[in-house]
This record gives C-alpha cells, structure tokens and sequence, in this order.
C-alpha cells in the first residue's frame, strides 16, 4: 500500500473547524427607548401649542370656568411632560455612561449638565423661579446643547439636528447677553448700552430664524408629503396666527385673533429686537408646528425626528424650565444617536430609497408627457 492510498479519517467532531458565528448586532438604546422618545416629542408639542398660544390669551377673552379649565389642562400637560423629560433624560444619562465612542469631555457635559439642569428645574414645581436661577439654567443648557451639537455633527445622518442645536444655543446666548445688558442699562441710564443690547436681541432673532431654516430644509428632504408639504403648511398656519395677532389689537377683532393677541403680543421679549418684532412672533408658532411635522416623521430613526421636535419646541428658550429640558433630552439623544450604527444605515438606506422612487417618480411623469404629445397619422 502506497501513501497515496492512505486517507485520512473524518475529523471528530471535537476536530473539526469551529464555523463561522453569525455577528451580533450592536446594541441599540434607540429601539428600547423608541416609545418614549415618540411620546415626549409628542407631549410637547401639544404642551407647547395649549400653554404657549392657547391658555395665556385665554384670561380676560374667556368666562372663569374656562380660564380654570384649560389652565389646569396645562399643568395636567405640563407635569405630564416632565414626566417624560425626566425618564429620558436620566435614560440618556445611564446610556451615555455606557458608551465610550463619545469623546469624554462632551460626554461629561451631556451628563453633569442635565444632571445640573434637572436639579435646577426643580424649583420650579413649587414656584416661579428668580431671575438669576433661569439665568443659570440657560447657561448649564447653552453648553449642554453644544456639547450635543459638537457629537452630532460629526455623523452625517444627524448633523441637521446638531445645526439646529448649535444655532439654537448661540440665540440662547445672544438672548441672556441682551437681557443681562438691558437690566444694566435701566439700572444706570445708559442708552448706548440699551441700544447693544436690541442688537444683541436682534441677533437673537436671526439665530432662531437660521436654526428654523435649517429644520425646514431638513424636513423639505423627508418626503413630498409628510415633508414638504407639512412644512409648508406649518409655516402657512403661523403666518395666519401672526396675522391674528397684529389683528388682534383692534376692537373688532374675532375671539381667536384676541386669544393669540394676548398670548403672543409679548413674544418679541426684552429688550424688542430692531424692526423683527413680527418675525419674532411668527417663529413662535412655527417652532410649535414645525415640531409637530418633525414629531410625525414614521418612516424614519424615531430618536432623530423627536430629538428635532424637542430642539424645535425649545426655540432657544433656554431660560424657561420646561424647555431647558427639552434641550437636554434632545442634546443626550442626539449624541447617542450619532454613534448608533444602525440609525446611520436606517437614514442613508432610507434617502437612497427615497431618492430612487422619486427619480423612478420622474422618470414615469416625462414618459407619460412625451406619449401624451405623440401623434398618430
């Protein structure tokens, strides 16, 4: 017998080559927290729309018992929210502990900030907080955001949400620099340093006004419909409540012109910005709308769409409570979700479908134009 008749034995199974294991998928703490993400976009925007337009212009327009009614149907959606801001905030917190593909500095300031914020908040469930404590909350949320902002923007499936978030946080500044220069000025007459302050207030307003274009381009890029369309209509609806409000003023005015007039009549704030008091109003309502167009994008990473509606809700209010917290939620969420791989693949296979059916969309339309002016002999 030759050593080429030799063969070997069948390996053992003990022997035999370990096969190849499926690879396990990342973790995801956006799918987990998916829900809750969806509803506290969702409380507020509907918290946004009652306790900012609706049930401040309410006194004075409305009997008592409906001035009792919807203000307790605000705090109802006002703690309802917190509520939520709370559990996904501290949610982002313990997720963010646990990632170390963020960088450490943003990373501490996402977490010791909203840590901060929600300690700070909380006297504001007792009692309308002092004048410094929102001054000191707008800060802590100022560097929040941008900490958010810097980690979103270096994924570019959340770089619209990280724009809106840094744009957003330098109005928030501009804001607390005109307010801080204005209370000087009044202290010691000073007009020079008044008249700073408007423009330190007026570049508030163009932030805002940048940050929500920036929102409307994004959400033009979602889709004709639920996009496009839904933007346009947002904008359209506050350009008729702002048209409300200018008409408010007069003594024919409708009950619904008097209830926006007298919530939104002080929307420019102090010190007023130089000439954009209407712009001013106008992006109160558009921020509330266009959140709700961003809160009702389904078909995309749930996390990146209500991260958007919560920025949006804030509008660089940073000073108030509630929205201070909604900043810090979207801050959290928009980091995580820009190391969360399978959002990033979510979003590009998403647009690179999107795009194919609209092509495939326009395509079909120019044959059906060009068989339309074929004439038969």
């Amino acid at each position: 017998m030759t050593t080429a008749e030799v063969t070997r034995d069948a390996p053992r199974a003990d022997e035999r080559a370990p096969t190849a294991r499926t690879p396990v998928p990342p973790r995801s703490p956006l799918l987990s927290s998916a829900w809750l993400l969806r509803a506290a976009a969702v409380a507020s925007v509907v918290a946004g729309m009652v306790g900012v337009i609706v049930a401040p212009g309410i006194p004075g327009n409305a009997s008592e018992a409906v001035v009792v009614a919807f203000d307790r149907v605000s705090d109802t959606l006002a703690y309802f929210l917190l509520g939520l801001l709370v559990s996904i905030i501290l949610q982002g917190a313990l997720d963010l502990v646990r990632s170390h593909e963020i960088p450490l500095a943003p990373r501490m300031a996402l977490i010791g900030g909203g840590a901060a914020v929600l300690a700070l908040a909380a006297p504001a469930l007792r009692d309308r907080i002092p004048p410094p404590l929102a001054v000191l909350i707008a800060s802590i949320t100022a560097i929040v955001c941008l900490a958010g902002a810097y980690c979103g923007a270096r994924t570019p499936h959340t770089r619209a949400v990280a724009g809106v978030l840094c744009v957003f946080a330098l109005g928030a500044i501009a804001r607390l620099a005109a307010w801080e220069l204005a209370t000087r000025a009044g202290d010691t007459a000073n007009i020079s340093l008044f008249g700073t302050s408007r423009g330190l207030a007026t570049a508030s307003v163009l932030f805002d006004a940048g940050g929500q274009l920036i929102a409307v381009t994004w959400l033009g890029t979602r889709g004709k419909w639920t996009g496009q369309l839904a933007s346009s209509a947002a904008l359209a609806t506050a350009l008729v409540i702002t048209w409300g409000v200018a008409s408010g003023v007069h003594s024919g005015a409708s009950f619904w012109q008097a209830i926006v007039h007298s919530a939104l009549a002080d929307a420019p704030g102090v010190p007023p910005p130089f000439g954009l008091d209407a712009l001013a109003t106008f992006l109160v309502p558009a921020s509330i709308l266009l959140a709700l167009v961003a809160a009702a994008q389904t078909r995309h990473v749930i996390a990146i769409g209500s991260s958007m509606a919560l920025t949006l809700v804030c509008r660089g209010a940073l000073d108030a409570p509630l929205c201070a917290l909604c900043a810090v939620a979207a801050a959290q969420w928009t980091a995580l979700a820009a190391i969360d791989e399978r959002a990033m693949w979510r979003t590009l296979i998403d647009d690179r479908n999107r795009r194919a059916a609209e092509e495939a969309g326009g395509l079909a339309s120019g044959a059906n134009g060009a068989s339309r002016n074929v004439r038969l002999p």
